[in-house]
């Protein structure tokens, strides 16, 4: 009887190492290269380089995907509902703006949640395409599906301190029969331009419309979870 208490003891450890969840590591707060930013068990799948604040200097966004695959729990829908969990590996995206006299990079912002994982864009595979640094701002390019189809493009520009979300583009189509539905967003002048038809014939039949966009303020990393998580309109997800 003398070894129940080791044993007890051992049990509730493993008991309490197997519900502990995951915790995302805070990034470096600054480094001189990429390798010197680099994160003990995470691995650096995308790396962008390009003026993000007005300096004339090329300031760098990296995302980090994790070397170990867990139990992770999304959102889907919108912010509030249609949690779903899922078996993956967790990505991080990091923005650093460079210093021009020391030439290091400090930490803008942090984000454990914006990037799709690898298992998110259905018999696609990884829905992650782009992430690109142009005229001052980021863009992110997702994909996903199987013979329906989608593309979603968002873009950050980061104005007053924060990064806002200013244009956006969700595609939508059958990947057989050319049928779409496209939108594109602009969160400055607050307009939505939609066109329906077919992805093959753009051009000829297709039916484009305008509309004013209808938002309390601009989104920003903090208030936009992640892709699929904003009920712009009823039943439209951006």
């Amino acid at each position: 009887m003398k070894f129940l208490p080791l044993i007890l003891t051992i049990l509730f450890s493993q008991i309490a190492s197997a519900q502990k969840s995951f915790v995302f590591p805070k990034v470096k707060l600054q480094g001189s290269a990429v390798e010197q930013l680099q994160l003990k068990n995470w691995t650096v799948i995308e790396t962008a380089q390009g003026d993000l604040n007005n300096d004339q200097a090329a300031d760098l966004a990296l995302v980090f995907e994790s070397n170990q695959t867990i139990e992770e729990t999304r959102t889907y829908g919108d912010n509030n509902s249609e949690i779903i969990k899922e078996t993956q590996k967790p990505r991080i995206l990091a923005i650093y703006f460079k210093d021009k006299t020391t030439g290091d990079y400090h930490l803008s912002t942090q984000n454990n949640d914006f990037i799709l994982r690898s298992e998110e864009g259905g018999k696609l595979g990884d829905p992650l395409q782009q992430v690109e640094i142009k005229d001052q701002q980021l863009f992110l390019r997702f994909r996903g599906g199987s013979e329906w189809r989608w593309e979603l493009g968002y873009t950050f520009k980061f104005q007053q301190k924060d990064w806002y979300l200013t244009s956006a583009i969700n595609l939508y189509f059958n990947q057989n029969t050319g049928d779409m539905t496209e939108r594109i967003y602009d969160f400055n002048s607050r307009q939505l331009f939609t066109t329906i038809g077919n992805l093959h014939q753009r051009d000829i039949a297709n039916q484009k419309t305008s509309e004013v966009l209808f938002f309390s303020q601009l989104r920003t990393f903090k208030t936009f979870k992640k892709p699929w998580a904003w009920e712009i309109m009823p039943n439209v997800y951006l």
